[in-house]
């Protein structure tokens, strides 16, 4: 289960995109999914859901607990903290 973990961890950070569009797309949730599998042994066969309940999990723990980390980018045309440049003086 931790090599699951780690490699969606990995994954996420690449596929930058929210774990709420990407389990609610059936598109993005298969894009995500093949890109996981493609870094798993053969042997831990999984689908889509499986992988989806997983993210899900990872994001509920949150990020100090082992979780998935917090996007570094904006999305929906909101701005996230890290993403804000500083105001000027």
């Amino acid at each position: 289960m931790k090599l699951l973990d780690d490699v969606i961890r990995a994954e996420y950070r690449r596929f930058g995109t929210p774990v709420d569009r990407l389990v609610s797309d059936p598109h993005l949730a298969a894009e995500f999914a093949k890109m996981v599998k493609a870094r798993m042994p053969a042997d831990g066969e999984m689908d889509v859901a499986s992988i989806n309940w997983r993210l899900m999990s990872l994001r509920k723990r949150g990020q100090d607990n082992g979780g998935l980390p917090r996007l570094q980018c904006s999305y929906y045309g909101r701005e996230t903290k890290q993403s804000r440049a500083p105001k000027p003086r």
